[in-house]
């Protein structure tokens, strides 16, 4: 039976509307009604009702499943008919979450027809014979999910068609619906049939941008597991837009069984413990992530479990009271690309920037940035760590620091710039010093409040240079280089004479 899950990309929704109460029995769309302009025009009016609620349903869900009557439609297709209940909506492509009362699988399946006067709707089901008589079934149609737990247990994206859900419903302990860890199980996507879960928030309207936060202010019941929590065998998972805060570990993976989530403009702030930790699992993607005001580190990758690789992009760690960034555990290897930390371990132990501890893997520090940590700037203890085009600058201890009395394969940093550390700008093996590196101010524009835009020209032009050999800057925030006034003002005499 051709349910949405099993036939179409889909699209699901918490809260949308009005006071966001929604439905824990809502329905969606197909992604191609909402795309539409001639049918639902990605128009959150014309989706669901004033709060959220389906846009229509056979009066209250009371599980009797008698509400409405059921005949073939004449093209072998199921019609759904109670009067007064499908006037104006639906439009077509909405999906109808169903239960019947028999012969039929209780499920949620697209509307492919309606008829407002008549005050019925066709599903995308094939027509059975009663045999002991005419099931019936209640009925909703469109709508949004209370919540966000809600929606992700009663979609399915397995099967090879997608399921984005967009939400807009910030959730707390204070409104009921963020209580407990949201344990994501095995609900997401499919490696091996292309297709993902993808939860993302917005403000007003759905790709805006806008995030939507859970909140666990602090609540015993998110410990040990912390507020979003994959600890079962899920992959092909995307979130975008959420923030996890107060929630003690605020994202957390356990499982060696997690491949292929990703991150997008997502942040782990003020928990007791760990922004993120992300101790197991395979190809974990971060992109402009945030980590604030964490108990312990910010970022946390790995914990021996031997095989995962983790990729960061554009990530900041601020504020945390121990390392901004933590790579540790097992035979793997990250990749950190533009990353930030600052402003970490300042307490009464000090904590580095960027710490690598793994005792067989490889971590890539490319263009990144520490500032005004309370140790190191980047910290080097067993792996083998390659640090680029990265600056280190007024951290309490070294700038560069390799620990060579642990098991540590010598480091490569090259095209780096240290400056004003309190110990120091290298401390690395004397058999292999840094390469190409300087030790100049990058003269941030206003480093104090995260502006680390580098305006030294040796830091513009001074980073790795790339395949043709043209110069690269060093830094996490790249611009367009500036030139001197001599370079920018024309030789008129030369001017005449090639004239």
């Amino acid at each position: 039976m051709p349910t949405i899950f099993n036939s179409k990309d889909s699209v699901f929704f918490v809260g949308g509307q009005g006071t966001k109460a929604g439905d824990q029995y809502a329905g969606g769309a197909t992604l191609e009604a909402w795309n539409d302009v001639a049918k639902l025009n990605k128009n959150l009016a014309n989706v669901m009702g004033a709060n959220g609620e389906p846009a229509s349903e056979s009066d209250a869900w009371n599980g009797s499943q008698t509400a409405c009557t059921i005949t073939n439609n004449g093209s072998g297709k199921v019609r759904i008919t109670r009067s007064s209940a499908f006037g104006f909506f639906p439009w077509l492509g909405l999906i109808a979450n169903i239960e019947f009362s028999g012969i039929y699988d209780n499920d949620r399946y697209e509307v492919i027809n309606r008829d407002p006067a008549e005050n019925w709707i066709d599903i995308d089901l094939d027509y059975q014979a009663p045999g002991n008589g005419e099931p019936t079934c209640d009925c909703k149609v469109g709508g949004a999910f209370e919540k966000a737990q809600t929606v992700w247990n009663n979609t399915d994206a397995t099967n090879g068609y997608s399921v984005t859900i967009h939400s807009n419903k910030n959730q707390s302990k204070t409104n009921g619906d963020f209580i407990a860890t949201w344990n994501l199980g095995t609900a997401g996507g499919s490696m091996a049939n292309k297709s993902f879960k993808r939860f993302a928030g917005f403000t007003t309207q759905p790709e805006d941008g806008g995030q939507v936060t859970f909140d666990g202010e602090d609540d015993a019941a998110f410990n040990p597991n912390g507020g979003i929590c994959f600890d079962n065998t899920i992959e092909a998972v995307i979130f975008e837009n959420v923030i996890v805060e107060d929630a003690y570990m605020n994202w957390k993976s356990v499982n060696t069984n997690v491949n292929s989530i990703r991150f997008v403009n997502c942040q782990g702030n003020s928990g007791a413990f760990y922004g993120w930790l992300l101790s197991y699992g395979r190809g974990f993607a971060l992109i402009d992530c945030q980590a604030n005001d964490n108990g312990f580190n910010g970022f946390y990758l790995g914990l021996g479990s031997g095989y995962p690789n983790h990729l960061l992009i554009n990530c900041i760690a601020h504020g945390n009271v121990r390392e901004g960034f933590q790579y540790t555990g097992g035979a793997f290897s990250s990749v950190l690309l533009g990353c930030i930390a600052y402003d970490n371990g300042n307490g009464g132990t000090k904590y580095s920037g960027f710490l690598t501890s793994s005792f067989y893997g490889s971590a890539l520090l490319k263009n990144c940035v520490a500032y005004d940590n309370g140790k190191h700037g980047f910290e080097f203890t067993k792996s083998n760590p390659i640090a680029i085009n990265c600056i280190a600058k007024d951290n309490g201890q070294w700038g560069f620091y390799a620990n060579v009395a642990g098991s540590l394969m010598a480091p490569h940093v090259a095209y780096c710039c240290a400056h004003g550390n309190g110990s120091g700008q290298f401390s690395l093996p004397a058999a292999l010093p840094e390469q190409n590196c300087i030790e100049e101010a990058p003269q941030f524009v206003d480093a104090a409040n995260g502006d680390f835009r580098p305006r030294n020209p040796a830091v513009l032009r001074g980073g790795k240079p790339d395949i043709n050999g043209n110069p690269t800057q060093m830094g996490a925030i790249l611009q367009k280089y500036q030139f001197g006034d001599r370079e920018r003002i024309a030789n008129m005499a030369r001017l005449r004479i090639i004239r």
